[in-house]
C-alpha cells in the first residue's frame, strides 16, 4: 500500500514539472512557468499588457464620398481638365488635438481617386496613451492644405482583443480605412 502511494506521489510530482498541469494562454510552458509572448504577462499569461507605442505603418482609405471633393473648385489652374482638382495629402491627428502628428509623402495630383493608399515612410509612433484618430484627405495646393474629408478612428488599441495587425472599418458615410499596425511591448 505504501508502495502505491509513494508510486502515486511520484507520478503527480513528474507531471508538474513537464507543464501537463499548466495552462500559458499566450506563452509556453517551461518546466511549471509560463514563458509569455510579448505583450502578455501573468502568471497564466492571460492578461494582455498595454503597449508603450503603437506604429502605423500603413493607410489604406477607400470609398470616399464624391461631395467633398466636387463641392469647390480646388485650384485656380484651369489649364488642364485635371488641373483644378485637389492634390491629396494624408494628414493624421490625434483625438481633438490640431497639432499634426504625421503627414504623408505620397502626393496625388490632381486627383479624380476616391481611394489612396499612404505607406511611404509612414512608420510613425502613438506613445502610452491611445486616443482616437482623425485621418484627413487634405489639398496641398493652398497656401496651407485644405481638409477635403476626414475620418475618426477609434478603438485601434483594446486591452483585451490582442495586437491585431490591422484594423479596418467604415464611418458613417460608407468611407473605409485599413490601418497596419505594429507594436513596441
Amino acid at each position: 500500500m505504501r508502495l502505491a502511494v509513494l508510486f502515486v506521489l511520484i507520478s503527480i510530482l513528474a507531471g508538474c514539472g513537464n507543464c501537463e498541469s499548466t495552462n500559458c494562454e499566450n506563452g509556453a510552458c517551461d518546466g511549471r512557468t509560463c514563458v509569455c509572448e510579448d505583450g502578455y504577462v501573468g502568471q497564466s499569461c492571460e492578461l494582455q499588457a498595454k503597449p508603450k507605442a503603437i506604429r502605423i505603418t500603413r493607410v489604406e482609405l477607400s470609398e470616399l464620398p464624391d461631395e467633398p471633393f466636387e463641392s469647390r473648385v480646388w485650384d485656380d489652374d484651369t489649364s488642364t481638365a485635371k488641373a483644378n482638382l485637389p492634390d491629396v495629402v494624408l494628414q493624421v491627428r490625434l483625438g481633438t488635438s490640431q497639432d499634426l502628428t504625421f503627414t504623408s509623402i505620397e502626393r496625388f495630383p490632381d486627383t479624380d481617386e476616391r481611394a489612396f493608399v499612404f505607406d511611404r515612410n509612414m512608420d510613425f509612433k502613438i506613445e502610452n496613451i491611445f486616443p482616437e484618430l482623425r485621418l484627413t484627405v487634405a489639398d496641398l495646393d493652398t497656401p496651407k492644405p485644405t481638409p477635403i474629408y476626414s475620418i475618426i478612428v477609434s478603438g485601434y488599441y483594446n486591452p483585451v482583443n490582442g495586437f491585431p495587425e490591422i484594423i479596418s472599418g467604415e464611418d458613417e458615410n460608407g468611407a473605409e480605412y485599413v490601418l497596419h499596425l505594429e507594436y513596441d511591448p
